[in-house]
């Protein structure tokens, strides 16, 4: 299975021209980043604050930058 993903495609030839397969870009990376990165950070932040309003102790990442 992992080959599957590994494998390289042989390159095309289009109207004579050498196409390379297609690759993320930087701006790909940059959106599956803020897709997956984002959304764990606010469910982090959401459990840090309701661990914090159970317990009365801060216990989020915020809890260093107010001492």
């Amino acid at each position: 299975m992992i080959k599957r993903f590994f494998n390289s495609t042989p390159r095309e030839l289009i109207l004579g021209h050498d196409i390379p397969s297609p690759r993320l870009t930087g701006m790909g990376w940059l959106l599956i980043l803020l897709y997956l990165g984002v959304p764990a950070m606010v469910i982090g932040g959401v459990l840090d604050f309701i661990l914090q309003i159970i317990t009365g102790q801060c216990m989020g990442v915020w809890c260093l930058f107010l001492k």
